[in-house]
């Protein structure tokens, strides 16, 4: 509202302004989607070409010759146990069959911009990635088939979505209440369809939920009003009015040392699980 002056007169001050600042959250383009994106689509058509080099054989709409996944990476249990760790990463990357992969580049598609939008580059790859490690870890624990997919990280970014808009519901209103609902509707939905068939590895839907929450718990952005305008100085210091930007507060060392902490679980867990398979019962 603009509180005009009683009289107009040559070299009279300007209105006086008593408009409340707005706030809000400076949103991130989705590069690091895009290009994950993009590598989960090269790293399939490699799978396609490689199979049909080696094996003579073509992805259908269902499966990938299980041959050129293990080449490439997959989850598999026992050659994890005997030191091949780096499996638990690839196979993040890996899908077998075209509605494999098209199901989890949708859901990263619709996922990842929003999440990164709000979090950041950063933050979101290392929700991403920690949350594919940590899928891979429970399915390693608690799942023997041989098992590939971005699913676990998938689920890591909905449990990172619902932990973001749990801790700032209030703050986004209806809006955000909207998206929290629509989040938890999903997960319960995806985890009742994964128990009820056999053919999902549910088991790594649920570590990369747990995990994507878990590292979203410490690397969560926490945001302040921005400074005061120009020339001056506390105990009065005016803010700008009008639309204005969040800062985020520098919390860069807290979050890597909580990144550490997360990856020395996933790490315990590995070593956890492999001295379980290789110890004679």
């Amino acid at each position: 509202m603009n509180i005009q002056p009683p009289h107009s007169y040559p070299g009279a001050p300007p209105p006086i302004l008593d408009e409340q600042p707005q706030f809000y959250i400076k949103l991130s383009r989705p590069i690091v989607t895009q290009v994950l994106l993009a590598v989960i689509l090269a790293v399939f058509v490699a799978s396609v070409l490689l199979g049909a080099m080696l094996y003579g054989s073509w992805t259908s709409l269902t499966s990938t010759n299980i041959n050129v996944l293990i080449l490439m990476g997959a989850k598999v249990n026992p050659l994890i146990a005997q030191g091949e760790i780096w499996r638990l990463f690839t196979a993040i990357f890996l899908h077998s069959g075209v509605m494999h992969l098209l199901f989890n580049l949708y859901a990263l598609y619709i996922l990842g911009p929003l999440l990164e939008g709000y979090i950041g580059h950063i933050r979101f790859l290392t929700i991403f990635l920690v949350s594919g490690l940590y899928g891979s870890l429970l399915s390693y624990a608690l799942s023997s088939p041989v098992s590939v997919g971005a699913s676990g990280a998938i689920f890591g970014l909905l449990g990172g979505i619902t932990v973001f808009f749990l801790k700032y519901r209030n703050n986004f209103g209806g809006q955000g209440r909207a998206i929290l609902q629509n989040m938890l509707i999903v997960l319960v939905l995806n985890l009742v369809i994964g128990f009820s068939s056999g053919f999902i590895d549910n088991w790594g839907h649920i570590g990369g939920l747990i995990g994507g929450a878990l590292v979203m718990v410490g690397i969560m952005p926490r945001y302040e009003k921005p400074a005061s305008l120009p020339g001056m100085i506390a105990p009065h210091p005016v803010m700008g009015v009008g639309a204005q930007a969040l800062v985020i507060r520098e919390r860069r060392l807290a979050e890597i040392a909580w990144v550490v902490v997360c990856l020395i679980l996933f790490f315990a867990g590995v070593y956890a699980v492999t001295v379980a398979r290789l110890t004679p019962l």
